[in-house]
């Protein structure tokens, strides 16, 4: 995963509508050896990049790519998050 794909994960995850979901951290990451709240992801960084952006409504850098190499997976995810769904996200 790119150092981009990370920070940007990470600022659409601190938005205040997705800190308003009551989503912990560790739903998604595992915690840092530090102590911090973001080490390694948990699951895959693309469908989460999906997710996420598509309850803030704004355009997925990664729904493209998913649907090609993956049969539809950005949009299927996109879906669950326009239901207020939760998706079984991939495991990393």
């Amino acid at each position: 995963m790119s150092d981009t794909l990370e920070q940007r994960l990470i600022a659409l995850y601190e938005h205040p509508k997705i800190q308003g979901c009551n989503w912990q951290p560790r739903l998604f990451w595992y915690p840092a050896a530090d102590g911090g709240a973001y080490g390694g992801l948990r699951v895959d960084g693309r469908e989460l990049e999906v997710f996420l952006a598509t309850i803030l409504g704004e355009e997925s850098t990664e729904r493209a790519d998913l649907d090609t190499e993956q049969d539809g997976r950005g949009t299927f995810i996109a879906a669950n998050a326009r239901r207020h769904e939760l998706p079984l996200f991939t495991r990393r």
